[in-house]
């Protein structure tokens, strides 16, 4: 039987229950060590479903137990950054719920106490993990498309469903827990990812955020953000939290092809989770494998081996990659990491440029301007947050 790594989870809220709880629940090589929240009733609701070996109301007690060897930050967002750095300090590999944190500074501290501590930080952006964008990004690598030069990412879901479905609490409605509202909850995703696919670091953003409605609450419900990337690919993220059907897609527009991809919904537009289009020349034999698995003939059912010129047909073509678990996915990659002593592939320097693209682009609305990201940058507090010290 595999070592069991130790997991312990602060914040045991609904991202828990059913994200993180199950996940650790999957894999052969963890086990729920601890679960710490500071609400008893909601501690005491998921301990009895979920058995962790220990329960804590104060995370530094959680933080002193030797059981616990990687620990997934899963509280409001005003506590993400002292979280994550209490637990590195204290010798701990950190999971950190998005968004990464929620001010320039919080988040390249992070960087820093990660590598001062010699222990593993990455955000939970879950997406990136999805079957399909991974997939997506290995056809890119291999040059499936050409040279990525534009991609959107979006993500449009009203605050009437995951929110008030699923959530334990009303935290994402108070700016002074949440910091922002769509910005934060979506636009985090929304950065990864897009950074992900187009596999180019950011170096300007711009953008317009807005709250269309302010009876639910005074934070932003919607924004759009474009992004230059450092190898000079353009790219634009978008979201809100009031449409009532929720669309997503990612793009990328290559000089060679295109893809499409989505993991969060599907429609009559956009009914396969991947759709894959190249210009280039292709013997059916040539074909990445996961490709030619799914090119199913569209008039005759050997078209693609008797063209003139050997090459198949130019089309799209849509895959179906197996549902998984990106969380699933995400935690057992980490903690792989962890076992081997490897670094993950989504880097803490990554998710901290995430933080500078979402509060970058509030900080360019008050500049009128670009706003250049980066470890250089000025740190910025977006509007009607008031940000705590971080020590």
């Amino acid at each position: 039987m595999a070592r069991q790594i130790g997991v312990g989870i602060i914040g045991a809220g609904s991202i828990a229950d059913i994200g993180h709880c199950p996940s650790i629940a999957a894999l052969e090589n963890a086990k729920l060590a601890a679960l710490c929240d500071p609400n008893k009733e909601i501690l005491d609701k998921m301990t009895k479903k979920w058995e962790p070996e220990k329960s804590y109301t104060d995370y530094q007690a959680m933080l002193e137990d030797k059981n616990v060897e990687v620990v997934i930050v899963g509280s409001p967002n005003r506590y993400h950054a002292q979280q994550a750095i209490d637990a590195m300090r204290a010798k701990k590999h950190v999971i950190v719920e998005k968004p990464f944190a929620c001010t320039h500074e919080e988040a390249w501290k992070m960087v820093d106490v990660s590598k001062e501590e010699g222990v593993f930080l990455m955000a939970g952006t879950n997406q990136r993990f999805w079957e399909q964008n991974v997939i997506a990004r290995k056809l890119i690598d291999e040059g499936f498309i050409g040279k990525p030069q534009m991609g959107r990412s979006s993500l449009h879901e009203g605050w009437n469903l995951y929110h008030e479905k699923l959530s334990f609490t009303r935290f994402r409605q108070y700016p002074n827990e949440a910091g922002a509202g769509a910005l934060f909850d979506l636009g985090a995703h929304r950065a990864d990812l897009l950074m992900f696919l187009m596999g180019s670091k950011p170096k300007r953003v711009i953008g317009m955020i807005k709250a269309f409605g302010t009876d639910y609450t005074p934070l932003d419900d919607s924004f759009w953000i474009m992004i230059e990337f450092e190898n000079g690919a353009t790219g634009v993220i978008s979201g809100d939290r009031f449409s009532p059907a929720v669309s997503n897609i990612s793009e990328v527009y290559g000089t060679e092809g295109t893809i499409f991809t989505a993991s969060e919904a599907t429609n009559p537009f956009q009914t396969a989770p991947l759709a894959v289009f190249t210009s280039k020349n292709f013997k059916q034999s040539e074909l990445p494998e996961i490709v030619r698995e799914y090119r199913y003939p569209q008039l005759f059912w050997s078209e693609d081996i008797m063209q003139p010129d050997g090459y198949v047909p130019k089309r799209w073509v849509p895959i179906y990659p197996k549902r998984g678990w990106a969380y699933k996915s995400m935690l057992e990659h980490f903690l792989n990491c962890v076992e081997k002593d490897v670094p993950p592939s989504l880097t803490p320097e990554e998710s901290a440029l995430v933080t500078d693209i979402l509060v970058g682009a509030y900080k360019s609305m008050e500049t009128k301007s670009w706003v250049e990201v980066g470890r250089d940058m000025e740190n910025y507090i977006v509007p009607l947050y008031d940000a705590p010290e971080i020590v």
